[in-house]
């Protein structure tokens, strides 16, 4: 199986020169991909510098629209795991993905222990979110805001996907469930300490009305998410 790693970033200079130098310490070793979500710091170059292949957009536009330029550039990879640049995913744990891949998975999603290392207000978030994910899904989606997934070639050219931001793993995942595509999930450590760059003024909000949305198209879905089903 070829397996491409791919890392949206967005200031992320002090810490991804580590996360690329342990993915490329994997053995077999994927190819890794940073796309640098307009950072004004030198994440671009840190990228490099570590053997990294680079997108870089001129401004910020999302983790959404990061990881859609990601998934375009490696359509003919097998299966693409996204994982944070921040050092929060470790990328040991990038082998158990594709284990569960070579399985029978077709999208294989991390769960984070909801410990005291995860900051309360995130686990109740993160809790609630889950159970309507799971919910809309038809099946259990433990862990609905974690970064860290394998999607395989075949779930990346059928499942819709939006351009927003941190909501976009919502929407993938439950368009994914709803398309029939099987799931696996590996449990990851919660590992917290550097600065995330989710708003919890903004980006919650976000993501509530993209559950609302999923709601109400349970009833009346989106031509795009039809036109898949139908595929």
């Amino acid at each position: 199986m070829r397996v491409a790693a791919l890392v949206p970033a967005f200031q992320a200079a002090p810490f991804l020169g580590d996360v690329v130098a342990r993915l490329r310490a994997l053995d077999p070793t994927p190819h890794v991909l940073v796309v640098d979500d307009g950072s004004r710091d030198a994440t671009p170059q840190v990228a490099r510098e570590f053997g990294a292949e680079v997108v870089s957009f001129a401004a910020n536009r999302g983790k959404g629209a990061a990881l859609a330029a990601g998934f375009d550039r490696l359509a003919a990879f097998d299966a693409v795991v996204t994982l944070d640049a921040d050092g929060q995913h470790p990328p040991e744990c990038l082998p158990a993905f594709v284990r569960a891949a070579e399985a029978g998975a077709d999208i294989v999603l991390g769960v984070r222990e909801r410990s005291a290392a995860m900051p309360l207000l995130r686990r109740f978030a993160n809790a609630t979110s889950s159970a309507w994910t799971s919910a809309l899904a038809g099946r259990r989606i433990a862990d609905s805001q974690c970064g860290y997934r394998l999607f395989r070639r075949d779930v990346l050219a059928r499942t819709p996907r939006g351009m927003g931001r941190y909501e976009v793993e919502t929407e993938m995942a439950v368009r994914a469930a709803r398309l029939g595509f099987r799931f696996a999930q590996v449990l990851v450590p919660t590992v917290y300490g550097a600065e995330s760059h989710l708003n919890l003024v903004r980006d919650v909000p976000r993501i509530i009305g993209t559950l609302c949305r999923l709601t109400f198209e349970q009833w009346g879905a989106r031509p795009a998410a039809r036109a898949a089903e139908r595929a």
